[in-house]
């Protein structure tokens, strides 16, 4: 069954990432950052539990767990942890969506970098006419909120933590299985969200039936069934190819959110869009000459 979904892998990841931005927001509405953080990780690690126990799955050793926690500082804790604090300061759900497009970019960049070379100047071009779209966006969508502002920029670094971490997940061959990967990284990222969430929020959530169906997606559709997936492609392609199915996440994401955050957006928003998404269409041109 899994063999034959594999040609749709693609269409998935892209339905399940972008609406995890719209899941995240809403959810904020019931919780704070990093309780939310701690919610979604350690629903991952009790539903994976079961499947490493009952499949008796091989746990990794500790060079093999100490490498995995190292990318899932990035995948993870840095992702999600600076997605929801930048939502929470009043960043929209669209426009961490619209960041996403230039995860192809930054995908390359890191490559690039990690090997000690200097990406072309088309590579940086198209990262620049990204950003530009994104912050005419920002500039529309913001109305004065320096908290949109900072929940922007936090926006992009969470962007550039993925791209890092999904570069470093291409490179090492540590022959460990995906859901053991996962449930691995998922128990470091419970052990770090969940002390942080009690010291600095304490105990915070609202009890309520969109809170639980928001946490449910973010926990099973976002957390496993969207990093297993962006995984399995990794593994199988090209990463800067597999990175190019994002440049679609702004268009997916911004339309999720209007139905579920009722994010409406404006029409003075759909120039920033249209750079944003040129900006990841060459990035994605580029990548099919490597």
């Amino acid at each position: 069954m899994l063999a034959a979904l594999k040609p749709f892998y693609p269409v998935l990841f892209l339905l399940v990432w972008s609406a995890g931005y719209a899941m995240g927001k809403l959810a904020l509405v019931y919780t704070e950052p990093f309780n939310l953080l701690a919610f979604r990780f350690f629903g991952a690690f009790l539903v994976l539990t079961p499947l490493v126990l009952l499949w008796r799955l091989p746990i990794p050793n500790f060079r093999q767990s100490y490498a995995l926690m190292g990318t899932g500082l990035f995948l993870h804790i840095g992702h999600f942890g600076s997605i929801y604090l930048g939502m929470k300061l009043g960043a929209s759900a669209s426009i961490m969506a619209l960041f996403a497009a230039s995860q192809p970019v930054l995908v390359i960049i890191s490559s690039a970098l990690l090997a000690k070379r200097v990406p072309a100047w088309n590579v940086w071009a198209s990262l620049s006419l990204g950003l530009l779209g994104a912050a005419l966006i920002i500039g529309v969508d913001m109305d004065g909120n320096e908290g949109y502002l900072l929940g922007a920029i936090l926006g992009f670094t969470a962007v550039v933590g993925l791209s890092i971490g999904q570069v470093i997940e291409k490179q090492r061959k540590l022959g460990v299985h995906p859901i053991v990967a996962t449930w691995v990284q998922y128990a470091f990222a419970s052990a770090i969200s969940i002390p942080f969430a009690l010291f600095f929020e304490g105990f915070v959530m609202e009890s309520s039936l969109p809170f639980w169906g928001a946490i449910s997606f973010l926990v099973i559709g976002n957390s496993i069934v969207g990093i297993l997936l962006m995984f399995a492609m990794v593994r199988q392609g090209s990463i800067a190819k597999v990175a190019s199915i994002m440049f679609m996440v702004p268009a997916v994401g911004a339309l999720i959110a209007w139905l579920v955050a009722d994010e409406v957006p404006q029409l003075m928003m759909i120039p920033g869009f249209l750079l944003a998404m040129l900006g990841a269409l060459w990035t994605n041109k580029i990548a099919s000459r490597n």
